[in-house]
């Protein structure tokens, strides 16, 4: 299996990192391209894989072609598709970009649709598939075997494939964004950062994993935390009424 990756970004480079640690093909089966021709430079230097000048390259030689770019530049990529792509398979992490789309540009191609998230970084992602009208059992078993290198793979129907972006895609940064306020009203009560950032992100991890591991839902885990009258109650005052639940559901 010839594995072709176009956009070397964070994303592009945490699927080259999963695949490498995993064993999953040969780095001399990997083919990369990318715009930013140093990024693709030290694509080539740290991993070891073929960096190749142009897309339509990457179409050429691989039977599984990987697209790991921003949606706004789809148009251009699919420009350098030089012939049918009938046979491989398409794999997209555009967010927005539908099967159909595809289909329209490329044909009766096998297309799988893939949201992954930032975690994938560490190997620790989560990401959702979701089949075009040509993608076959096995061409899902492939795709889902490629993400399970990065993490855990789901697999939901389309019309929910924009949700999930906006769940576990976006996810990250409202955790990030929770990190980040805890971190700042520490300092400000006298903690310094070193120890306010171990302790917002011990705090963070923890509860992720108890969430992981616990048959309770969040809402029962939380309600062990706040005792009537004390501490946490009189934060969750503040978050009710300033509507912090509403504001989250509508962003």
């Amino acid at each position: 299996m010839k594995i072709g990756i176009i956009g070397c970004g964070n994303m592009g480079q945490a699927l080259l990192k999963g695949l490498i640690a995993e064993n999953f093909t040969s780095k001399k089966s990997i083919f990369c391209s990318d715009k930013n021709k140093k990024r693709l430079k030290f694509v080539r230097l740290k991993f070891g894989v073929n960096a190749v000048s142009s897309n339509s390259e990457v179409f050429k030689k691989c039977n599984v072609i990987i697209f790991a770019i921003k949606p706004q530049d789809l148009g251009a990529v699919l420009q350098d598709v030089i012939s049918s792509l009938e046979k491989k398979l398409v794999i997209s992490i555009c967010a927005g970009i539908t099967t159909k789309m595809l289909e329209r540009s490329l044909g009766k191609v096998s297309v799988v649709r893939v949201m992954p998230n930032m975690p994938a970084q560490i190997s620790q992602g989560v990401s959702a598939i979701s089949l075009g009208k040509y993608a076959r059992t096995k061409d899902k078993k492939v795709a889902i075997s490629i993400f399970s290198c990065i993490g855990e793979v789901v697999e939901v129907k389309e019309e929910l494939m924009d949700a999930v972006t906006a769940i576990s895609g976006s996810g990250p940064a409202y955790f990030f964004y929770l990190a980040e306020n805890l971190i700042y009203t520490a300092e400000e009560l006298g903690i310094p950062h070193r120890l306010a950032r171990r302790l917002v992100t011990k705090t963070a991890l923890g509860s992720a994993m108890l969430m992981n591991q616990s048959k309770e839902s969040p809402r029962a885990l939380r309600k062990q935390v706040t005792s009537k009258g004390g501490t946490t109650e009189a934060a969750f005052n503040v978050f009710k009424r300033k509507a912090l639940g509403r504001l989250l559901r509508r962003a």
